[in-house]
């Protein structure tokens, strides 16, 4: 037997901890954007120049490889990355010391995504393909030891849903974006925040490279994808007691 008034006061629960949540995030958000305001970029990847992909290398992860390529989309300067049922990641080795509190920040654009016999699973290998991926890898002594972040756009997964790879518990995914992409996103991460909430603990190693990919080889598909402003560094809040070395 329900009590009276119990759905009310249920109603009241839920809606006051979602606008706690929002608040909260809003505060997150306000909190990153003012940092970045002066922060200290170490590198910022436009792709404005035709010899702008000469930075990055590639890594070969099926029998055929992504192409990638720059384009003018939109009126902005980008990397094009087209899976025709391949896999392969460009890369840009860089360290960034997890004493001070690096910074990711990136656009992104979701084109085509691959085709799925499933229901989408950030835990299945069978068809473990993403139309947009940029990685965080942290420095390991030996390479299969090595942690890393997965930020993921899916077709159909809630944003902010979180997984281990199928592959490694070493790799966390998180889905930043979900669905079409009708416009260009732009996400900025705070390294050592994401890795304290996805591994539960601090961050112990330096970063070591960021990457990028599109694939579809486990889905035997196609998918594509765009992206531009790549900017890695150091928030302000860390520059006030810390000098670059």
């Amino acid at each position: 037997m329900k009590r009276p008034g119990m759905t009310l006061i249920s109603i009241l629960i839920v809606a006051a901890v979602v606008a706690l949540s929002v608040r909260l995030y809003t505060q997150y958000k306000a909190k990153i954007t003012g940092s970045l305001t002066k922060a200290m970029t170490l590198k910022e990847f436009s792709f404005a120049d035709k010899n702008s992909l000469d930075e990055w290398d590639e890594k070969v992860l099926a029998q055929k490889r992504t192409v990638y390529s720059l384009e003018n989309l939109d009126g902005k300067k980008c990397v094009k990355s087209v899976s025709e049922d391949s896999a392969s990641t460009l890369f840009f080795k860089q360290r960034l010391s997890c004493k001070r509190d690096p910074f990711l920040r990136w656009k992104w654009k979701a084109e085509n995504f691959p085709s799925r016999k499933k229901k989408e699973n950030l835990t299945d290998k069978g068809e473990f393909d993403f139309v947009a991926q940029v990685y965080v890898v942290f420095s390991a002594k030996f390479f299969l030891n090595a942690k890393a972040i997965q930020y993921v756009w899916a077709e159909t997964l809630p944003v902010g849903t979180v997984a281990s790879s199928p592959y490694t518990k070493n790799v966390k995914l998180l889905v930043l974006e979900s669905g079409a992409g009708e416009e260009w996103k732009e996400e900025t991460r705070d390294i050592k925040a994401d890795f304290r909430e996805l591994f539960g603990q601090e961050a112990e190693k330096d970063v070591d490279a960021i990457s990028f990919m599109t694939d579809a080889d486990s889905t035997n598909s196609t998918a594509s994808a765009y992206y531009s402003d790549i900017a890695f560094g150091y928030m302000q809040k860390d520059l006030e007691t810390v000098s670059e070395k």
